[in-house]
């Protein structure tokens, strides 16, 4: 009978200690996370086209989850479409903290690439991210994070198959990948990892990528020339002068930017003092 009451008084502990866990990650007003779950295998659903699937933790924070800034169609990422196809590669979800964990394990030799808008070398392998921003002080190896955000990975498979990965969040993100052929990502609230391919090629993932985002303008041609642009541009004189200069030496030049040199007291767009 004793040992009976301790087993119970146990279970109702860690019963207790796994909702308390869960109702820390969610932010006061919003919907409570997974009930009794802190971790597992994140659960799936096909949408948008073959080889696309939305993962949640649990029916709840699906419910939770914000609506989507990164799909051209929001409700495209919300409504499932008939598939008899199943992911490969399923990521495991963590609780933590408040913090949603996510990782995503593929095979030994894998690349990973994207990240957003970062300083350094394109493959990223190895790298940590915080898809965090403000205004880029500089370029280097300590302003990983530039102008945009996006919490999105590209996977190249040692067989050169692709898998694109997409963490549907605007909150804090990091995205870390130093741990071998491992996606990770941590950001508060419950939030969904979207999932396209694997296909044949990186090219076929950023085509299938395009129908969720959508694409982008075509710039005017002058925008794809090259572009000047330096502190010390002060006046109309001085922008005049470097101007004179590409043409002498034969340069083409098709934009000179004037930067916060010519503003009065830092306001933007005083040309007239």
């Amino acid at each position: 009978m004793r040992r009976n009451l301790v087993c119970r008084k146990r279970r109702f502990t860690e019963r207790l200690f796994r909702e308390r866990s869960v109702y820390d990650m969610t932010d006061p007003g919003r919907n409570l996370a997974t009930a009794d779950i802190a971790s597992g295998s994140m659960a799936f659903e096909p949408i948008l086209e073959e080889g696309v699937f939305r993962f949640d933790c649990s029916a709840d924070d699906r419910d939770a989850s914000f609506p989507s800034l990164s799909f051209a169609n929001p409700k495209d990422r919300d409504i499932p479409i008939m598939s008899n196809k199943v992911p490969l590669y399923i990521p495991t979800f963590e609780c933590v903290l408040g913090q949603q964990i996510v990782q995503i394990k593929l095979p030994a030799g894998t690349s990973f690439y994207g990240t957003g808008e970062v300083s350094g070398p394109l493959e990223r392998t190895g790298k940590r991210v915080f898809a965090w921003n403000t205004d880029a002080w500089g370029y280097g190896p300590g302003t990983t994070s530039l102008y945009q955000s996006h919490p999105w990975v590209l996977a190249v498979l040692p067989t050169g198959e692709a898998l694109g990965v997409l963490a549907d969040t605007t909150r804090r993100c990091e995205i870390d990948l130093r741990k071998e052929a491992t996606i990770k990502f941590i950001a508060p609230s419950s939030y969904p990892v979207i999932t396209f391919g694997p296909f044949a090629s990186p090219e076929a993932v950023l085509v299938s990528l395009s129908h969720a985002i959508g694409t982008v303008f075509m710039p005017p041609k002058w925008s794809l020339g090259y572009q000047q642009c330096r502190w010390s541009y002060d006046s109309d004189l001085r922008v005049l002068e470097v101007a004179r200069t590409f043409r002498e030496k034969g340069i083409p030049c098709d934009v000179i930017w004037m930067d916060i040199d010519y503003m009065d007291g830092f306001r933007c767009f005083t040309f007239d003092r």
